[in-house]
């Protein structure tokens, strides 16, 4: 298997993970929700920018 697709179903299982357990503990504890839901969004987030083929944004500097 490539290592990039390896690379990419860890990341994605982090994410996962990362979500589920802030929206389970969103729900349990009120008080923290909005930290919660910022915590989310940062792993979204990050999980999107590395997902971004950098190989297309080498070639637009090229030109």
């Amino acid at each position: 298997m490539n290592r990039n697709k390896i690379k990419d179903w860890v990341l994605a299982g982090v994410v996962t993970t990362l979500v589920g357990g802030t929206l389970t503990i969103a729900v349990i504890d009120e008080n923290y929700r909005s930290s919660f839901v910022d915590l989310a969004k940062v792993g979204v987030g990050g999980y999107i920018g590395l997902t971004i083929p950098k190989s297309k944004s080498e070639n637009e500097q090229k030109s």
